[in-house]
């Protein structure tokens, strides 16, 4: 037990240094505002779902660059008020998952976006990025901040919070954002270019002090872009400065909201100390669960009842 509280300890003290560049704010301004020109055009399609105490639609919204975002769109079928509504983003080379999932919240009165993220699920992706040599998400466009994946799935996630504040069933003063693993970057990225959202849950999130996390990490999405640079030596400074403008080290700097974060000390995909650089340098709001002895996996018992009671206690 000692071993492990002197490990908490070093990781709480642990101050990386920002690597955020000067257009860091300019070039995210103009970006959503790139986005934003064009409109959502929503689409719901009611689903004739067996739980018949919910209503499901499935959802298109468009994204960065139109290309159509789908998910799931779910509400309690009675309800007398505006809703609270949670926004979820799943996992890398996951998907949405079926509506029974969402259960434990649309019995509670939330109403519920699911999103398939952009290339993956069912969601398509309209971009043609001019490098994409090593057939994963997490490289295509990656010699271009302009052209990076990672710049439209971010601008996705906003997306999906203007979705919910269109809606005259959804109480925009309560929306929650939550995810793991790249659902978790995708959330604290989303929480930091938003400033609408009153909650969000960060369950052992990627794309946190990226240049650690690709040193520490032994598996996961980042060791495609360790083999992009095995490969192709010159781009490396080039890839380096341009992850700089999707790290959650610099962006979170901007997250207002109350804002939760988990770790499990044995993670091997999104270690712990650079998420613990991006919660450390958070001025917002801010709570972190740690499991000593979980890997890259949040399906705890002790902590899906803690999520259930953080959400309701802030929501």
């Amino acid at each position: 037990m000692k071993h492990i509280k002197e490990t908490i300890k070093q990781l709480e003290s642990y101050i990386p240094e920002s690597t955020k560049r000067p257009d860091h704010h300019s070039f995210w301004k103009r970006t959503l505002q790139e986005a934003r020109k064009n409109s959502l055009d929503e689409k719901l399609v009611e689903i004739d779902y067996p739980i018949k105490q919910v209503r499901v639609y499935d959802l298109s919204y468009n994204g960065f660059d139109d290309t159509p975002i789908k998910g799931f769109y779910m509400l309690p079928r009675e309800h007398q008020q505006k809703l609270p509504c949670l926004i979820i983003f799943h996992g890398y080379m996951g998907n949405k998952g079926s509506v029974s999932q969402y259960m434990k919240w649309l019995i509670q009165g939330y109403a519920v976006i699911a999103v398939d993220v952009r290339g993956q699920g069912r969601s398509g992706d309209y971009s043609s990025y001019a490098s994409d040599g090593m057939g994963s998400w997490v490289v295509k466009g990656i010699l271009d901040k302009e052209d990076y994946y990672y710049r439209k799935v971010y601008t996705d996630g906003v997306r999906a919070v203007d979705f919910a504040c269109s809606r005259p069933e959804i109480d925009a003063e309560r929306i929650g954002i939550m995810g793991a693993s790249m659902g978790g970057g995708i959330t604290l990225a989303a929480a930091a270019l938003d400033d609408r959202p009153k909650l969000a849950i960060a369950d052992m999130p990627n794309m946190c002090d990226i240049p650690l996390m690709m040193e520490q990490k032994l598996e996961g999405s980042l060791t495609i872009v360790e083999n992009l640079l095995h490969r192709y030596p010159e781009q490396i400074e080039l890839v380096y400065d341009n992850l700089t403008y999707f790290d959650n080290l610099n962006l979170s700097a901007s997250i207002t909201c109350k804002t939760r974060f988990s770790v499990g000390l044995k993670d091997l995909i999104c270690p712990p100390q650079p998420i613990f650089g991006v919660y450390n340098q958070l001025q917002a709001p801010k709570s972190m669960e740690i499991y000593p002895f979980a890997g890259h996996d949040m399906n705890i018992i002790e902590h899906i009842d803690k999520t259930i009671a953080f959400i309701n206690e802030n929501l």
